[in-house]
């Protein structure tokens, strides 16, 4: 992975004196996104943001170069790493791939996930132990599981690798590092884009999503509790209003979306091992406050997206709309 240093780290403006330091990698994705609005909106702390040099993150980052400070780099790339981590009070790790991409190529997915985040924790432990950690890492890893919380055992599949790095990157965090937060993460959908999901679920099982919108807001304010949640390992879901079937999911965003090249991908070649479940998240909002809305408010902005764009594709939908529907 090629790496880009077009900003001299040693001379990032420094905003605050006082202020918490947060590091971000992946900034540029869809969780970084929404992490940075929401931590500029609160106006309490410095914000390092960190991602791959690409038309992408250039054009993400186009609006926040007056409000944060940016570092376009590769999270392999230890010297930059180092002195940002050395500099910093909080790393939201959120680098990573998404996990189809893993499944398929767990080359990439062992350098830029496993590799990658490895890295991080060693630099966090020898630079700045005081540093916390916190980390993304999925429900899948519970498998076909019913009535999840977090005390249910892990039961990840063979042909599930994003799961199975996940679960050895989260048991290196605990042995080497004293300040950390696992947040396990459902599946994630957006009111902005409803074609960035995951296609390969099992067909007709329960299934409760979390929105960019409500991570981004959990994440903001897992800052106010660090002591309380500090070494532990929560599930970061959207609640009961969040809850549906995979079936119904799926009909929904092919009644707006039509047929797309990545559902055609996902559905046909990829192995269907992305699980979902409902879950037990209880006690982190009772801390966080932070699960709002519902997933009919989803759907909703997604009808508002649509207008007259893709008809065709939604045409060509209508058969797989109508097998979906008769899955039981």
């Amino acid at each position: 992975i090629n790496s880009w240093n077009t900003y001299d780290v040693n001379n990032y403006i420094n905003l605050g004196g006082f202020m918490k330091k947060c590091l971000i990698t992946g900034a540029a994705g869809q969780i970084g996104i929404k992490l940075l609005n929401e931590l500029i909106k609160s106006q309490k702390y410095e914000i390092t943001a960190v991602d791959l040099k690409s038309n992408k993150s250039l054009k993400r980052f186009a609006n926040y170069e007056t409000k944060v400070n940016i570092v376009y780099a590769d999270v392999n790339d230890k010297s930059i790493i180092k002195q940002l981590i050395k500099d910093h009070d909080i790393i939201f790790h959120l680098a990573g791939i998404i996990p189809y991409v893993a499944d398929v190529n767990s080359n990439l997915m062992n350098i830029v996930d496993y590799q990658g985040t490895v890295s991080i924790i060693d630099i966090i432990k020898k630079c700045n132990p005081k540093a916390t950690l916190i980390f993304p890492s999925t429900t899948a890893l519970y498998g076909d599981t019913k009535n999840v919380d977090n005390k249910s055992e892990i039961n990840i599949y063979n042909n599930d690798f994003y799961s199975q790095n996940k679960y050895k990157l989260e048991q290196y965090i605990k042995k080497n590092l004293d300040n950390y937060i696992i947040y396990r993460i459902p599946m994630i959908i957006s009111k902005d884009n409803f074609d960035n999901m995951m296609y390969n679920v099992l067909k007709n099982k329960n299934v409760e999503v979390i929105s960019d919108e409500l991570v981004g807001i959990a994440l903001l304010k897992t800052l106010k509790h660090l002591k309380k949640l500090n070494g532990k390992t929560f599930i970061l879901s959207g609640g009961s209003k969040y809850r549906t079937t995979t079936n119904k999911l799926i009909r929904n965003v092919l009644k707006i979306n039509g047929i797309s090249f990545r559902y055609m991908i996902m559905s046909t070649f990829m192995p269907q091992n992305f699980y979902t479940h409902y879950y037990d998240t209880e006690d982190l909002n009772k801390i966080l406050d932070y699960q709002k809305g519902s997933i009919k408010e989803i759907y909703k902005s997604w009808n508002e997206l649509k207008k007259f764009k893709r008809c065709l594709n939604r045409l060509l939908a209508y058969y797989s709309i109508r097998k979906l529907s008769k899955q039981k």
